[in-house]
């Protein structure tokens, strides 16, 4: 883990304790971690203290921290950030990396992949799964990767997706979201086109296979 010299020092952004208290220990010592369960504390504390890393999961309840990715990024440019979260990858990971993270790890990981993702951002390199990096690199290459990387969302949409996933109503999103009924039904609908759902009750089942349990 952590070379010698002075302690890293982390912050863990997560709303489970267990999963705070588990990182904590996997980190070991001599980490210095700092723990948060929302964006508005941690933003508080990136902003107070100089952390080097950053673990932060996309799911904080009805929050959801891909929003505020780029401007943590802007704020923060020498932070490293590893997205620990249980959103499936083929739908979160590329857009995770676009908006600034360093390395994407899923919940159902070995504990030995996120201590090799924090190795590897560390050292400057980017994390992803050997999936996920053959199909980047397919793409780059020109070959056919496409199919592999998942529909093209918008980040509202990916927002709405989400909280369909959680069993929200169109009027309860609407209120989360600060849009009327009739933009959270359009986007609703742009979504079952792109991800091919026949019906609310598809889209609400493609929603809980795509972003696992962001409750």
């Amino acid at each position: 883990m952590p070379e010698p010299g002075p302690p890293l020092k982390v912050l863990i952004v997560d709303d489970h304790d267990i999963v705070r208290l588990g990182v904590r220990h996997l980190l070991g010592e001599p980490t210095q971690v700092h723990e948060a369960a929302n964006l508005a504390d941690a933003r508080a504390l990136l902003a107070r203290e100089p952390f080097r890393l950053l673990i932060l999961d996309l799911g904080l309840g009805d929050e959801f921290s891909l929003t505020v990715l780029p401007q943590i990024r802007r704020d923060h440019p020498e932070l490293k950030i590893i997205v620990l979260t249980s959103m499936a990858e083929e739908l979160y990971a590329e857009r995770a990396l676009r908006a600034g993270a360093d390395g994407y790890v899923m919940k159902t990981e070995l504990a030995q992949t996120l201590a090799a993702a924090v190795t590897a951002v560390l050292a400057g390199d980017v994390h992803v799964s050997p999936r996920l990096r053959s199909t980047l690199l397919r793409r780059v290459a020109g070959g056919p990767a496409a199919a592999a990387a998942g529909p093209e969302l918008s980040p509202r949409e990916i927002e709405v997706l989400r909280l369909v996933g959680q069993g929200r109503s169109t009027r309860e999103i609407a209120e989360l979201l600060n849009r009327s009924v009739k933009t959270i039904e359009t986007h609703k609908q742009a979504l079952k086109d792109k991800l091919g759902a026949e019906s609310p009750a598809m889209l609400i089942k493609i929603a809980l296979a795509w972003c696992g349990d962001a409750s």
